[in-house]
């Protein structure tokens, strides 16, 4: 386009920003709250570091150091003035800086998406104060020591680990090893902070969805022993919490699958498709089922725990290790035996293990799937037996057929995908 409309879309653009942030600003400020800048004085803000950015392109470089000083002062001189009143936060100035920042970038325009996307994440960010307040008063000392170990050993030992194979099958890499710690941990603690803030107050189908992406074992365990305790009177809605959890880990396997091997992920996907739409239609008729409500609170271990992560490396590692040696040894038959083994205990490391030979080319399309339904249908009958020892009669009663159908769904389209 010619450049006088590009300069004019540009700082269109930077206008409608800082509109962006000055409406979350509006909306969540309280009505005693005076602000230094609004829905009007976002987009002027955003359109001066755009002008700025504009006179850098054109050699002025010493403009948007001049302007952001200037900026800079207003939303010290607004704090001042705030801070006199009840209201002593410091956020809308901060964003005062950033808003400028970002008007800036959008007269680059390689740097104009950047620039939209971080004003996008901003006024989520923004708009999520009392969700992430909670949050700030749910979570206890001894887990954000936790969480900074975690963060701290994955920072600066990550770039420190080797980058190559190790093993007699050249499969054991450190690096890849922990980045998997890294990617199961983040997916599981996304579900552990949201169990902490919703999961103990919506009741047993959130408590299901949340700890299924924690861990969907430890939440089938967790509502058994609560079935048990409350005498079979809400055991419909304790095994509607299990179905939940389980169909959630069969999602869970598909990202994990599409993260490691996107092709994998669409080979997985219909067949997947099989459990997933079994287990819904039976958490479905849990759902309408009388019987009586139920609430139920998870006690699961946080994920970022160091120790958790390094038995999951162990863990990793070795089921990677066998599968290959078992691939290396008796073929594809060897494999299945080891899904099979390792779904009886964990659906993740089979799934990233598979995912991760099949992107190697190791292992084929079809037998990485076969492998990871045929652990996630071993992993239904381990659950399912945990569901009936710790849950009672009625728990059984009604836990037990659902189970057994996702499971024989699951292996039999292990069986055919194998076969074929």
């Amino acid at each position: 386009m010619p450049e006088t409309i590009q300069i004019i879309y540009q700082g269109v653009m930077a206008m409608l920003l800082g509109l962006l942030i000055g409406l979350e600003r509006e909306y969540s400020r309280d009505e005693d709250e005076t602000l230094v800048a609004g829905i009007r004085t976002f987009p002027l803000i955003t359109l001066t570091g755009f002008l700025a950015g504009l006179a850098a392109r054109n050699g002025y470089e010493w403009v948007p150091a001049i302007a952001l000083l200037a900026v800079a002062a207003v939303a010290v001189a607004g704090y001042w003035m705030k801070a006199q009143g009840p209201h002593k936060g410091a956020t809308t100035e901060f964003v005062v800086v950033l808003a400028f920042i970002l008007g800036g970038f959008t007269a680059f325009g390689s740097y104009l998406v950047p620039a939209a996307t971080f004003t996008v994440l901003t006024t989520l960010l923004l708009s999520f104060k009392a969700p992430l307040h909670r949050v700030a008063e749910t979570i206890r000392k001894g887990e954000i020591n936790a969480i900074l170990k975690f963060c701290v050993i994955t920072v600066i030992v990550l770039p420190l680990l080797p980058n190559r194979a190790f093993g007699p099958y050249r499969v054991l890499n450190p690096r890849v090893i922990w980045w998997m710690v890294v990617l199961i941990s983040g997916v599981s603690m996304v579900g552990y902070l949201m169990m902490r803030l919703w999961g103990a107050r919506r009741g047993v189908a959130v408590t299901g969805l949340l700890g299924g992406l924690v861990s969907s074992t430890a939440t089938t365990l967790g509502l058994s022993q609560k079935a048990r305790l409350a005498e079979g009177s809400g055991a419909s809605y304790f095994a509607l919490g299990i179905v939940i959890a389980s169909t959630v880990m069969f999602c869970r396997m598909f990202v994990l699958t599409a993260v490691i091997d996107l092709s994998l992920a669409r080979t997985l996907a219909l067949p997947l498709v099989l459990p997933i739409l079994v287990s819904l239609g039976a958490g479905l008729y849990l759902w309408r089922k009388k019987g009586v409500p139920a609430r139920a609170s998870l006690d699961v271990k946080n994920p970022m725990e160091l120790g958790a992560a390094i038995q999951f490396a162990l863990l990793f590692a070795v089921v990677l290790f066998v599968a290959r040696a078992a691939q290396a040894r008796w073929g594809t038959a060897g494999v299945y035996i080891a899904s099979a083994l390792a779904g009886l205990t964990d659906v993740d490391a089979i799934t990233l293990s598979s995912a991760r030979l099949a992107r190697d080319q190791i292992l084929a399309n079809s037998a990485a799937t076969a492998s990871i339904l045929l652990a996630g249908g071993m992993n239904m009958l381990v659950k399912g037996g945990i569901a009936a020892v710790l849950g009672g009669k009625a728990l059984r009663a009604v836990i037990l057929p659902v189970f057994l159908t996702v499971s024989l769904t699951c292996l039999l389209a292990a069986a055919v995908i194998a076969w074929v």
